[in-house]
């Protein structure tokens, strides 16, 4: 899952509230918007693990895992198979 798409969002929202502001705040907005990409990225991730946790607890056998690939993060549903073939043969 590509992160990018939702840090631009962000950016757009800050550089978009700070329209209202003068300058010295649009170019505030600008330097953060730069800086806030590693935190905001982080605190992304964070909640897809919890989610992951969450709906892990949820499932009988099956867990689900989230995993960073460089700066894209993976779902990763691990013992689906296992369960769905030992409920077939029985």
């Amino acid at each position: 899952m590509d992160l990018s798409p939702y840090i631009n969002q962000l950016r757009e929202d800050l550089t978009s509230a700070a329209s209202a502001g003068d300058e010295q705040t649009r170019q505030t907005a600008a330097v953060l918007s730069s800086a806030i990409e590693p935190a905001a990225r982080l605190a992304i991730m964070n909640a897809l693990s919890d989610l992951a946790a969450e709906v892990t607890t949820h499932l009988d056998g099956p867990v689900v895992d989230i995993r960073l690939d460089g700066r894209d993060v993976q779902v990763v549903v691990s013992g689906a198979t296992a369960g769905a073939s030992e409920e077939a043969e029985e």
